[in-house]
């Protein structure tokens, strides 16, 4: 059990909430709270359709929990609404259980549910591009929904009525809780100057109703709802070079320097069962060397992409501490070299001007802080202190941009 006392020290919040400092190089929403006013204002009763994905492979191992979030949303009650199930060829019967269950699904004109079986595991990304490609082309709006993910019946109809309202934003996401409904999992993440990512995670439930809506750098594909135009205009739904993660922050810095808008809205849509997708309590050393080394991958990459020599270089001294602090040292190195060489590698196909100019809100902070507390935090609680850091960080965001109790002072820097 992590120690108690770190998710009421105040005194940590207030250390951390002047840790970083948010950048919004273009002023893009003047009120976020407007948002939530023209969903609200704004009805119609011709309701567009949506298809929602969700990805599975070899979930038998935690089937109750997986079962019990597919029955969920099949369960949504948004119409008319497709659903469309990839399973990423697995060979531990579940693909066979989540048929069965479809079966069982009373299907009619307005609510279809489908199922793909791959021939072996591409990966996250390449098995929602696939799905995506192969949606109903009459769809408006599509749902990522991971499979761990159990949401609430009027959660895609809620988010939809926001995009529907506000022509600006390409992507909503709501509050996303733990499995026992104690903390926020997710409420939009930010990404740093350098490329870290921290999402608004880890606040207590009963914050819920002082929550205002957040304009984070990228919103989390555990339950996220796009719009296929912006999508389209965009370059697509994912790259299929990401095996895992990546996926959704690359989408979401293509989306913010495509002129699009991303939001986090107080709307509780469910609750996640964080790890259940990629079986993470199974995993031997091997497996979780290989997890390691695919976020670093991504994100190394996504930093190639769209960032430039210096913030690459900020990234060296954080990779080097990790190496040297942390376990699995090897696939962290490997992960930050061959990061290096598929983001120049998609860097040079992404030739468009308009993706090199940054609009997406970031987070700036100090390098030396953030290597001393690192070292800090790693030197006090040993392997759990990157855990500790992560969820006061997440707090302490949470506290400085998401509570209408507390003073945000946005720094604007307006480019022309």
């Amino acid at each position: 059990m992590l120690n108690q006392r770190l998710y009421t020290n105040h005194l940590l919040y207030y250390f951390f909430s002047l840790f970083f400092e948010l950048i919004l190089p273009v002023a893009a929403v003047d009120n976020e709270d407007e948002i939530l006013y023209q969903a609200r204002a704004t009805g119609s009763s011709m309701k567009p359709k949506a298809t929602a994905i969700v990805v599975n492979y070899n979930s038998l191992g935690k089937w109750d929990i997986i079962e019990s979030c597919l029955k969920r949303i099949f369960s949504l009650n948004y119409r008319p609404l497709e659903i469309i199930v990839v399973d990423n060829g697995s060979d531990d019967g579940s693909f066979e259980l989540i048929k069965q269950l479809i079966e069982e699904i009373r299907q009619d004109e307005g609510f279809k549910i489908r199922i793909i079986r791959l021939s072996k595991n591409y990966g996250f990304a390449a098995a929602n591009i696939i799905a995506y490609r192969l949606r109903d082309p009459e769809s408006k709006y599509i749902a990522l929904i991971n499979n761990d993910l159990s949401p609430e019946p009027d959660s895609l109809e809620r988010l939809i009525e926001i995009l529907e309202a506000n022509c600006m934003l390409a992507g909503v996401q709501g509050v996303i809780l733990t499995w026992d409904g104690r903390y926020i999992d997710t409420y939009g993440v930010f990404m740093t100057d350098h490329g870290l990512t921290y999402p608004i995670s880890s606040m207590e439930s009963s914050c819920l109703q002082k929550l205002r809506p957040v304009i984070p750098t990228y919103i989390d594909g555990a339950f996220s709802v796009y719009r296929v135009e912006a999508l389209e205009r965009s370059g697509g739904l994912f790259m299929p070079y990401f095996f895992m993660w990546g996926d959704d922050y690359e989408l979401g810095i293509r989306l913010w320097r495509s002129g699009y808008v991303l939001a986090a809205v107080p709307v509780v849509v469910g609750r996640h069962y964080r790890g259940a997708s990629v079986q993470l309590w199974e995993k031997t050393t091997s497996q979780l060397s290989y997890l390691k080394y695919w976020s670093w991958v991504s994100n190394i990459a996504v930093t190639v992409i769209y960032g430039h020599i210096f913030q690459l270089l900020r990234r060296m001294p954080t990779a080097f501490a990790s190496i040297v602090l942390l376990k699995r040292s090897k696939p962290i190195l490997m992960g930050f070299l061959d990061g290096i060489k598929l983001g120049f590698k998609l860097r040079k196909l992404l030739r468009q001007d308009w993706l090199r100019s940054a609009k997406e809100p970031r987070l700036r902070s100090n390098l030396l802080w953030e290597l001393a507390l690192l070292a800090r935090f790693y030197l006090r609680y040993g392997a759990k202190g990157s855990k500790i850091r992560s969820i006061l960080i997440g707090r302490s965001l949470g506290r400085r941009f998401a509570l209408k109790s507390e003073k945000v002072d946005f720094k604007l820097n307006i480019f022309t």
